[in-house]
């Protein structure tokens, strides 16, 4: 009786690892709330499929460069970044925008000045095309603003943006991601008191975040293309979006539904398979209202 019950408990635990799927990330940022969002993504994502997920943070952050290395060599399973021509031909793209391309609008930091005299005048994409923007030195979002018809000006370090903006040097508008300005100037309040979010005008261009998995691993990644494909196809992807905390967050802050002045511009530096991707996957504004009932 003993040799069967044991018997029953290892057959069990092999199953029970067998069917248990591992996927290896990278390590969740403290207190971002975007990292959080990615992580329940793939979750729900392979739950659909029927897997076991075993989710194993990696022991060490690296930057981009680094985690693209590990990723080929497969320590890493899978990340999530900034879609790029380059990455998609060394990793596999899982070429369905996870923040339904939030990453593509793009907001103002400014200053008090510049909000009160300046910004009141910009009705068209001419008017904004007047005065000049800053980027940081070798950001791929300044070819796409340069290709749009905008003046940049590159700035070797990030910090010294937020400066020459405060003071209104060079250049008096710094294009963020609607994700990413309100927690930006938050953390900078006490020194740079002269830094404000404009609420009235935004660029829009094609520019998604991607799953990106290790050539290592083609399971994971022919998983994730097909459920997130019916993800897409029965709703759940949707509801999943439009019901995250984060989300509705970044929507209401930024004020997306209300905005005055929208820009549209293209991104040139998209893949043909990236460019391809049907609009249904992309965020539309007019649905922005909808979500934050």
């Amino acid at each position: 009786m003993k040799k069967i019950i044991l018997s029953s408990i290892i057959v069990v635990f092999l199953i029970s690892n067998v069917y248990s799927m591992d996927i290896i990330h990278p390590p969740l940022r403290k207190g971002s709330d975007l990292d959080r969002y990615a992580h329940d993504l793939i979750v729900m994502l392979l739950k659909k499929a029927g897997e076991d997920v075993n989710m194993v943070a990696l022991k060490n952050d690296a930057n981009q460069s680094r985690k693209v290395s590990l990723m080929k060599k497969g320590k890493l399973d899978i990340d999530w970044f900034g879609v790029d021509k380059n990455i998609e031909k060394e990793l596999i793209p899982i070429r369905f925008p996870i923040f339904k391309g939030l990453l593509g609008h793009r907001i103002f930091i400014t200053n008090k000045n510049f909000a009160k005299n300046e910004i009141p005048k910009i009705k068209t994409k001419e008017d904004l095309a007047k005065h000049v923007m800053l980027q940081g030195k070798g950001w791929g979002d300044v070819a796409i603003l340069r290709a749009g018809g905008f003046k940049v000006k590159e700035v070797g370090k990030y910090e010294t943006i937020f400066k020459w903006i405060n003071v209104g040097r060079e250049g008096h508008l710094f294009p963020r991601a609607v994700v990413e300005p309100y927690g930006e100037l938050a953390a900078r309040k006490a020194n740079l008191t002269n830094l404000v979010i404009d609420d009235q005008t935004m660029v829009i261009y094609k520019f998604g975040m991607f799953f990106f998995v290790s050539p290592k691993n083609l399971k994971l990644a022919n998983l994730l293309k097909e459920n997130f494909k019916i993800a897409q196809e029965d709703g759940s992807f949707d509801s999943f979006f439009a019901n995250s905390d984060y989300i509705k967050s970044v929507l209401k802050q930024s004020k997306m539904a209300t905005r005055k002045y929208v820009f549209t511009i293209d991104n040139p530096n998209l893949s043909q398979e990236t460019a391809s991707i049907p609009s249904k996957y992309w965020l539309d504004l007019n649905h922005v209202a909808d979500i934050l009932k």
